[in-house]
């Protein structure tokens, strides 16, 4: 897409060979090799979750350790509201701040969608706080940074367990940005753009 306004933007651009490189990338993990149809298509994960081709429990280890790790130490949250202080009691993550917000231990399908227990509302709070969240566990980096969101791409993805069909997607890109999950957009990784002053719009089909 290719957006003219106050400036020039472009995001979405496949770079050469990006297409068969994402195709080849799920594929080499074998969890997610059943996304992957032929040469036609590859089903983001979620969706293939809600298709029988995806594991329910995919992320389960990394979500018990987290719980288990942000039980005896903090994890900080920066949104536009402020910042939030959390920690897991009673099976729940929850956080003091500009206002207080909790989480019960989301699924796979949670993490997958940023829904469920990860569901993020339009209040200025809870929702900005699961987006963040929601990015930490597809990104896998609530671990290794207590204080979110990470912002830099070299951090992501960088555990085997992970979502490999986002990093797939993302690597396949010019800029390096898609939209890989719900929240992809959480420290700008979106392929979004916006102007306040359009004058016009080009969208470009890349041939596969």
């Amino acid at each position: 897409i290719r957006l003219t306004g106050d400036k020039e933007q472009t995001t979405g651009t496949l770079r050469d060979g990006g297409r068969a490189a994402a195709f080849a990338a799920v594929k080499e993990t074998a969890e997610f090799a059943p996304l992957v149809v032929d040469d036609v298509r590859v089903i983001a994960p979620g969706h293939g979750l809600d298709a029988g081709l995806f594991a329910k429990d995919y992320f389960a280890p990394y979500i018990d350790e987290v719980w288990s790790t942000y039980t005896g130490k903090d994890l900080t949250v920066t949104t536009n509201a402020g910042t939030f202080t959390g920690r897991v009691r009673a099976d729940k993550f929850t956080f003091d701040g500009p206002a207080p917000v909790s989480f019960s231990k989301p699924s796979t399908r949670d993490v997958l969608f940023c829904d469920g227990n990860l569901a993020a509302p339009n209040d200025g709070t809870t929702g900005p706080v699961a987006a963040v969240l929601g990015a930490g566990f597809n990104r896998s980096t609530l671990l290794s940074n207590p204080a979110q969101p990470t912002t830099g791409a070299s951090d992501f993805y960088r555990t085997e367990l992970t979502n490999h069909y986002a990093k797939a997607i993302h690597a396949a890109t010019e800029d390096g940005k898609a939209y890989g999950f719900a929240f992809d957009d959480v420290a700008d990784f979106a392929s979004y753009i916006q102007d306040t002053a359009p004058t016009a719009i080009r969208l470009t089909l890349t041939p596969f």
